[in-house]
């Protein structure tokens, strides 16, 4: 992963207060948006070119992405679109309350060299109040990054909470010839990288929880095999060599240990070694395939697909396989299920009708809700950091790409602009 030497200052913020309004409910149906606007930045000390318009059109993309929001267009501005006013004295909040803007995003920016200093302010028009200020110093390239992150504060402010905006996604492409490859891409489609090599197939990469890694299979030594890799450079390190179908592994909470399913003794198992590669234990021992371990967030429980019960369905156990659970009793076909980082929710694959959807469901296994219906296969969901997203991969355009949309289903967003399928959404980046 490439590094980003990123600053920022704050100003003032009243998103972490007590006595702070929550302008947009989490539970707010998608088609009732609120109306914010956003201006170019104003050139500082000389300005810093294409920036002043590139910075706000990411923060734009990232607000409408999150289905809360809806901009007011520039033509229906009232203030002057050469004003250089930015700062709470300064701002003519009466043209903006005229036109209903109920958030008012205005900044200014400068460069020197490669630097970028960017100044970030979010208002309320109609209470003339400051909501949030921040001032990032960064490299050009990191130029997104400063707008995810001031996106992010805005949906602190507006929500109560911080937006998935300056994450990343790592998902398989297809390259040819039956080949796949793992990619990592902001949460945007930007800024895509290739993880290993177009020679063989690797599938089913999930990051560490602290996103510096990322483990997956791999056929490169001939059978599949986990593999891990550093995000900060360095060699893809094997951790199985069994010669065995070794599949869809996942980091504990802590990033101390991997679970995966291995057939090394039959049957494919849920197992969980260490970031060696020793088989610590072996925790399922049934007939059948037990496949697509987690972690609940806390640790405490195990997420996992198995055809125990006949078709594969979800189920829940303790860490050390006691405790089973199962959660799904319909549906031909239950897979990938995921734990929200919140855990107040699962989400996961399943196929009743002829294609695959993706599902959610409380972690007992009830109120299980369809998302998607009637757009192809919708496939290998994966909750967003702050669990109010989900990234899936879907053929509704043709062949599987990645999409994100609200955790009830709303607002479907394209993400990757190649094919991509398994997708699995990381943290929020520090």
């Amino acid at each position: 992963m490439k590094k980003i030497t990123l600053f920022f200052v704050l100003f003032f913020s009243i998103a972490g207060s007590a006595h702070a309004r929550i302008y947009v409910p989490i539970d707010q149906p998608s088609d009732k948006k609120l109306p914010i606007a956003i201006t170019n930045l104003v050139g500082l000390d000389g300005g810093a070119g294409k920036f002043e318009k590139d910075i706000p059109e990411v923060i734009q993309k990232d607000l409408e992405n999150s289905a809360y929001f809806q901009f007011i267009p520039p033509g229906a501005f009232l203030e002057d679109g050469e004003s250089r006013a930015i700062t709470l004295e300064t701002i003519p909040f009466d043209l903006w309350s005229a036109i209903e803007a109920q958030g008012l995003i205005k900044g200014g920016i400068s460069r020197k060299g490669d630097k970028l200093t960017v100044e970030l302010r979010l208002f309320d028009p109609f209470l003339k109040q400051l909501l949030v200020g921040k001032k990032y110093v960064g490299s050009v390239k990191d130029y997104r990054s400063i707008a995810h992150r001031f996106a992010d504060e805005v949906m602190l402010a507006m929500t109560g909470a911080k937006g998935p905006f300056n994450s990343k996604i790592t998902y398989t492409a297809i390259t040819g010839g039956g080949r796949k490859a793992i990619y990592v891409m902001d949460y945007d489609g930007e800024n895509n990288y290739r993880i290993t090599d177009t020679k063989t197939i690797s599938l089913g990469s999930k990051f560490s929880p602290d996103g510096s890694r990322i483990a997956f299979t791999s056929y490169k030594s001939g059978t599949p095999e986990i593999h891990m890799a550093n995000l900060g450079g360095g060699e893809m390190k094997q951790l199985t060599h069994n010669k065995q179908t070794n599949l869809t592994p996942a980091f504990s909470p802590d990033g101390g240990t991997i679970i995966f399913s291995s057939s090394v003794a039959g049957d494919p198992d849920i197992w969980i070694m260490n970031l060696a590669g020793k088989m610590i234990k072996q925790i399922t021992h049934t007939m059948g395939v037990d496949i697509s371990p987690v972690y609940s967030p806390d640790g405490s429980r195990v997420l996992f697909s198995s055809e125990r019960a006949g078709r594969l369905h979800v189920f829940t156990m303790n860490p050390d396989g006691s405790d089973n659970t199962r959660l799904t009793f319909v549906g031909q076909f239950n897979d990938t299920p995921t734990w929200s980082p919140d855990g107040q929710k699962l989400t996961f694959c399943g196929r009743d009708s002829g294609a695959f959807d993706i599902f959610t469901m409380n972690v007992d296994g009830s109120l299980i809700q369809r998302l998607t219906a009637g757009e192809g296969n919708n496939e290998h969901p994966s909750w967003s950091p702050d669990s109010r997203y989900i990234t899936f991969s879907s053929t509704r355009s043709g062949g599987p790409v990645i999409y994100m949309m609200r955790f009830d289903g709303a607002n479907p967003v394209r993400l990757s602009q190649g094919n991509g399928l398994l997708p699995w959404w990381g943290p929020n980046l520090k």
